[in-house]
């Protein structure tokens, strides 16, 4: 009974794709083989764990040559593959409601409730803690509301413009992992800052922030694997290929992905990036060697290809390394270089190499 080598189900004999994630019969092997191993090699899984570390180490910011091409805040290209995300939270669309202060001590303990506020969240208030100190000396009461107010006022808004800033984070977020933890923190500050409690949407704000950090870090190696799948798929597409016997894998890891199962959707995507280099590679190889063949004609032409072909010189570390974002990366730089070379009349003047 087959296997298949990107979600691990069994197959029947006579399948055309697999029953769970969709991949195509025909690439089992080739996908088997792109992991350097034979069907029946039982370290294949463990040649997958090794691009997932490759690719860990990448988001971890090391020194090596894949860091500095996949960072952790590499985002996909939007294809019709990717996920639709979730709700997104609602906006703050109208203003809060702003604390009455009656008296002079109550209006400036305030005022000072309110520069503390700002303070932690880190929010400038230069010119606010100087009219505080006036309105201190003079113990005016009308000094004070009129500071509270426009204080109020600016710490809302700049509260609000952090909401939208963070919603803009989930949102970006929820298209490849869970964000049922901080939705539920997203209404709660909202509402806060509805009521006008600047301390109670400041502390949420906060935890926001924190929540979202630790998620952003913990499915990095899942946004990274899923953004090099849709790259390997839009240059197939570009070389005139039709990634979809491979995309199988990539909308089931990114299902275990959105359902929460981060172990079982890491090493799913990873097989799908192999699958779609190993649908790539041919038409990919192909044309390198007619880059290859085009440079070197247009050098003895007399033409300058020095940068192109120190670009191409890159690929093939980068292959040996299965780092494809980095090899699809160099190959665009590569038709970005090759192309003004190209396009230059075959006689024009140029140095020798």
């Amino acid at each position: 009974m087959p296997v298949c080598p990107a979600c691990g189900s069994d197959n029947p004999e006579d399948g055309r794709a697999c029953v769970r994630c969709g991949l195509s019969v025909d690439l089992f092997g080739p996908v088997r083989e792109a992991a350097g191993l034979p069907d029946s090699d039982p370290q294949f899984a463990h040649a997958v764990q090794e691009i997932l570390s490759a690719v860990g180490d990448a988001t971890a910011g090391g020194d090596g040559a894949d860091a500095a091409s996949v960072p952790p805040t590499f985002h996909p290209p939007p294809t019709p593959a990717a996920l639709p995300s979730t709700g997104s939270p609602r906006s703050i669309d109208s203003l809060p409601v702003l604390p009455s202060a009656r008296g002079v001590e109550i209006a400036r303990r305030q005022v000072e409730e309110y520069l503390q506020i700002a303070r932690r969240q880190g929010i400038d208030t230069g010119d606010f803690t100087l009219r505080a100190r006036d309105a201190v000396a003079a113990d005016d009461a009308p000094s004070f509301e009129v500071l509270g107010r426009e204080l109020f006022i600016h710490i809302a808004g700049a509260f609000t413009e952090q909401f939208e800033s963070l919603v803009a984070r989930r949102n970006a977020l929820s298209s490849f992992a869970p964000t049922s933890g901080p939705d539920v923190e997203f209404e709660s500050c909202r509402a806060a800052l509805a009521l006008g409690d600047l301390g109670g949407a400041q502390r949420r704000l906060r935890r926001l922030d924190d929540t979202l950090s630790r998620l952003e870090e913990k499915w990095a190696t899942v946004q990274v694997l899923g953004g090099q799948a849709e790259l390997l798929a839009e240059t197939i597409r570009e070389l005139g290929g039709d990634p979809t016997p491979a995309l199988g894998p990539l909308a089931e890891g990114r299902r275990l992905a959105k359902a929460g199962d981060l172990a079982a959707a890491e090493p799913v995507l990873a097989r799908a990036g192999l699958a779609l280099w190993s649908l790539l590679e041919p038409s990919f190889l192909a044309e390198l060697a007619r880059q290859k063949t085009a440079l070197t004609a247009a050098r003895d032409a007399g033409q300058d290809v020095g940068p192109a072909l120190a670009e191409m010189r890159e690929i093939a570390p980068a292959l040996r390394r299965r780092s494809f974002v980095s090899v699809v990366g160099s190959y665009r730089r590569l038709r970005e270089l090759a192309g003004p070379v190209l396009a230059a009349p075959a006689d024009a003047p140029g140095p020798k190499l």
